[in-house]
């Protein structure tokens, strides 16, 4: 009987224990898995890169890789992610991401593609190749009918993608520009030293800065995030159209890189460097610009590192030389690659090079 008594006190004291062990453990959160399509951009060089598509196969642990066109310099997608710009060395084209249909929009090279905020329209810049300095600007519907914004022949090196245009209106566009005596001399070297919103109708009518602005990026609610060109001061945040047309932006977070707004919610995330193995990540509130939240990466990033947030800020897709393919979770800074880097990726070419993302299509 004893005994018995025995039994039954280990048997209890083992179930308590078992009890409050489960209990003290934190329940682990389930790993976020990439969904959709990722369109991005593979390789670099004279010839340009790989435009590809990566989906996620059944399981969703592996990944297809497939290949949509090459020759591709630059890819933009519109506001809705239903149509994509790519320019290529003999023309703008536009694509529809869903049934793949193409059509040429302008015949030539033409580089820094930007979407009006309503689709309509986009502008872009064209050179006047080795033996000409001149650049111009324009804007052109979906049918390839262009405007000419402006024209600059002083050999600012506005190829620059700091000096690329934004939309910050249907009709307003931000960007750069040199105004002033061009120097007589051919070899010296120009940077734009005005910073312009241009409103585009049947006329062009401009509006010159004081200062010049290094524009980050722009976000379809209205709001940016910008630099002084001159480093003379840290990240500012234009809430409007109106803080972008008095060049009058509120002061933005004291460190940190800008790396993008997240798709459709406009919160602005950034990272820094915190020590030679780790990044941190945070994001701010677009309401007040407070910070958020904060993650630690273990992982640094070069200058280059191309990221897109899902619309959820929960996930985050970077791109980075060689050939880093990223999926990230923006709460707990778990790092999951979409390829394995092993010892023998590491000698051989992987599935992508320089890999760019350029659209995350959302189930």
């Amino acid at each position: 009987m004893s005994q018995l008594r025995l039994c039954r006190v280990v048997i209890l004291v083992v179930f308590c224990a078992l009890l409050i062990s489960a209990c003290s453990q934190t329940p682990e959160r389930p790993a976020l898995k990439f969904s959709g399509r990722l369109l991005l951009l593979s390789g670099t060089g004279a010839n340009g890169a790989d435009l590809m598509e990566l989906t996620a196969a059944p399981g969703g642990n592996t990944y297809n890789l497939s290949p949509i066109m090459s020759g591709v310099f630059e890819a933009a997608p519109n506001p809705d992610q239903t149509q994509l710009l790519y320019a290529t060395k003999d023309q703008i084209g536009l694509r529809d991401v869903h049934s793949g249909a193409v059509k040429s929009l302008i015949k030539g090279p033409g580089f820094c593609l930007a979407w009006s905020p309503d689709g309509k329209r986009f502008s872009y810049q064209e050179s006047g190749g080795a033996q000409s300095k001149s650049t111009k600007f324009y804007v052109s519907d979906l049918e390839g009918k262009n405007k000419l914004i402006w024209e600059d022949s002083s050999g600012a090196e506005s190829a620059d993608n700091r000096y690329c245009a934004h939309w910050i209106a249907p009709d307003r566009i931000v960007f750069d520009r040199f105004v002033g005596m061009v120097p007589k001399a051919s070899s010296e070297k120009l940077k734009p030293n005005t910073t312009t919103v241009a409103t585009v109708g049947d006329s062009v009518k401009f509006i010159d800065g004081e200062r010049k602005w290094s524009i980050q990026g722009i976000c379809a609610a209205g709001s940016a995030i910008l630099t002084p060109a001159d480093q003379s001061s840290p990240t500012l945040i234009a809430k409007s159209v109106e803080h972008f047309e008095k060049l009058n932006p509120t002061s933005g977070p004291s460190e940190g890189r800008f790396i993008g707004f997240a798709a459709k919610s406009c919160v602005p995330f950034f990272i820094q460097q915190s020590t030679s193995t780790t990044t941190d990540l945070f994001s701010l509130n677009p309401a007040n610009w407070q910070q958020l939240r904060s993650a630690s990466i273990t992982r640094t990033f070069t200058p280059a590192a191309k990221m897109l947030i899902k619309s959820s800020a929960r996930l985050m897709v970077a791109g980075d030389a060689p050939d880093k393919l990223l999926l990230i979770d923006t709460d707990s800074g778990d790092v999951t690659p979409f390829f394995p880097e092993s010892a023998t990726a590491a000698r051989n070419a992987g599935p992508v090079q320089s890999p760019v993302p350029v659209v995350w299509i959302e189930n």
